[in-house]
Parts: structure tokens; C-alpha cells; sequence
């Protein structure tokens, strides 16, 4: 298995590699890996188990030259870049689970106009289709957009994606130029969704983003809330 340190991903104009591991660590840096030979890439591919992923003490690669040895704790995502679609490792009560860029996210939650931002209390009904925007802050400053496909719950499960996110597990997301990202939830710092559950825990402050601008719009949101 090939190495390359702090490179950035495989262009799509060069002939793309049937595996590529693309590590990110807590401080920003990164190490990506190659595999050529199909057989071997499917055979890492197959021993992936997403809830013991980050679990272990260390993740070893090693190929004809040297030994990589990555402490899990200070990892904060591994991509398993490929050709095809498969979604095995989505969680299973998800229609989709796919990493955005910035500007998408951007042009689907336009904090800039919150006249245009979907409230979150909205009459939804049970089974019905939810498309939301995340905003994941991971340890070291790094930023993940995802956009999230699921079927409407009753009120009293909607906790259960807070407590997902906070259990400090695997998170496996889909990967648009083909492949899966599993995201370390030991290193997340926070979240925010658009739009989030009408249904808030107790403890929870009522404030508003300083990522709103200011003006009518706000004021009137803060006096009907």
C-alpha cells in the first residue's frame, strides 16, 4: 500500500486507485493511502466493523517499506474513497447520509436571509420524509456539512439523534465522489441541524446565532417565540 503524507485527494482526470484511505487527524494533518490491487482493497473493505472502528488502541498500515501506526484517539475521520454505491455502513433508519462542501451547505441553509430558513416547528407527520442541513465541529477546528434524509419520528424518539451523536461512536456518512466516511463522535465539539425538532430538552437556553443578521426579521422571531 502506497503513502502520500498531507496530500490532497486523487484528482478524477488521473486514473483512480480501486481504495484510498484518507486519515484526518485532531491537529489538522492528514495522511492518505493507496491500494491498487482490488482483491486486497475488498478485503479491507470487508473487515471494516463501523461500531469497533475507533474503539481499538491503534490502526496499523503497513506495505513493503515502512509501518504506519495511528493512535485512534486522535483521529477524527477516516474516508474509504471508491468507485460504487454501497451504503451498507449508513445507519439503518437513514434514507441518506451525505457529506456536503461548504458552499452547498451554504446554499441549502442561507443564514445570510432567515426569511428563507425552515422554522423548526412545522406540522410534520409520522413517516413523513425529513430532509435537514448539519453542522458538525470536530476537535482541531474542523467543520463537517452533511445533508440527512430520514422518516419523521414520534416526539419521544426524537432525543435519540442527540444522544447518536453524543455517544461518542462511529458515524458512518456517504461519501458523494463514491465511497464512505466514518466520523470519530469522540472528538465531536458540537452540532447545530436545519431545521432542528420542535421538541428541545428542558435544560435547553433560548438564544439566538450571532450567525443571523441582525434586523427585522429576528427581532420578530424573538418576540413570537
Amino acid at each position: 500500500m502506497k503513502t502520500l503524507l498531507g496530500a490532497r485527494p486523487i484528482s478524477k482526470n488521473n486514473q483512480a486507485a480501486p481504495l484510498e484511505i484518507r486519515f484526518q487527524f485532531v491537529d489538522g494533518s492528514v495522511a492518505n493511502f493507496f491500494q491498487s490491487d482490488p482483491k486486497v482493497a475488498e478485503h479491507i473493505w470487508s473487515r471494516i466493523t463501523v461500531a469497533h472502528l475507533f474503539t481499538r488502541p491503534r490502526i496499523v498500515i503497513a506495505d513493503d517499506y515502512s509501518k504506519s501506526v495511528f493512535v485512534c484517539p486522535q483521529i477524527n475521520r477516516i474516508d474509504f474513497s471508491f468507485e460504487g454505491s454501497d451504503f451498507s455502513h449508513l445507519p439503518n433508519d437513514h434514507a441518506e447520509l451525505v457529506e456536503l462542501t461548504d458552499e452547498e451547505f451554504c446554499a441549502h441553509v442561507p443564514l445570510d436571509d432567515p426569511a428563507r430558513l425552515e422554522k423548526r416547528v412545522q406540522p410534520r407527520h409520522v413517516g413523513d420524509l425529513l430532509v435537514s442541513f448539519l453542522h458538525l465541529r470536530m476537535r482541531g477546528g474542523s467543520n463537517v456539512y452533511l445533508m440527512n434524509e430520514t422518516l419523521v419520528k414520534l416526539p419521544v424518539e426524537n432525543h435519540s439523534f442527540m444522544q447518536r451523536l453524543l455517544s461518542g461512536g462511529c458515524y458512518s456518512i456517504r461519501l458523494k465522489g463514491g465511497g464512505h466516511g466514518f466520523l470519530n463522535l469522540s472528538n465531536l465539539v458540537g452540532y447545530t441541524v436545519y431545521p432542528g425538532v420542535p421538541e428541545i430538552p428542558g435544560d435547553s437556553w433560548t438564544a439566538f446565532s450571532s450567525d443571523l443578521p441582525p434586523g427585522p426579521t429576528r427581532q420578530a422571531d424573538r418576540l413570537n417565540h
